[in-house]
């Protein structure tokens, strides 16, 4: 009876880890869903990874190195995720004279000044450099989300693990995004 329920156990264990594998492929060859939700937000659909302890110690040690210097322990990890965005911003905006007060004299010099509610640039042109900042404000909302594949009525079992991640900046692509469930 022993032997008969060790075997039973191995083939439930060797079942889940097929289907975690086979998720893993689909979730590594998917292509990234671009949503665009309105004029001014854009969104990301990706899958999700899911990895064991073991696997994430040895496939991402960067980001595990990163983690542990946060004071985040690995069995206490849920998951991660990393987003990776590129700002791409035209600017056109008219150059100004403007005064410069230095050592109580007074340089007249050229700036510029650009504010949009997604973007503020403000600058100074002198001696053929541009010295100024720019300030670009960014709110990502991430949401994740289970796609379910049902054999029985009440019966489901996780087909995909979902994470849409959604800038509230038009000048913000979010090109890349990754989320890897940590499994027990």
């Amino acid at each position: 009876m022993a032997i008969v329920w060790l075997q039973y156990r191995r083939g439930v264990d060797l079942k889940t880890e097929r289907e975690r594998h086979k998720i893993n492929t689909e979730a590594l060859l998917s292509d990234m869903k671009r949503i665009q939700i309105d004029s001014t937000t854009m969104a990301l659909d990706v899958n999700a990874l899911r990895l064991t302890e073991n696997e994430y110690r040895r496939l991402r040690a960067e980001d595990l190195a990163k983690i542990e210097k946060l004071g985040v322990k690995i069995r206490d990890l849920e998951a991660t995720a990393r987003h990776e965005m590129e700002i791409d911003i035209p600017i056109q905006t008219p150059i100004i004279d403007s005064i410069v007060i230095r050592d109580t004299t007074s340089i007249l010099v050229k700036a510029i000044k650009m504010q949009t509610p997604h973007l503020t640039l403000e600058g100074i042109i002198e001696n053929r450099e541009l010295i100024g900042r720019i300030h670009l404000p960014v709110t990502l909302n991430q949401a994740v989300w289970v796609e379910y594949k049902r054999r029985w009525i009440f019966w489901r079992r996780i087909k995909a693990i979902h994470q849409t991640i959604s800038s509230d900046n038009p000048h913000v692509e979010i090109t890349y995004s990754e989320y890897i469930k940590i499994q027990k």
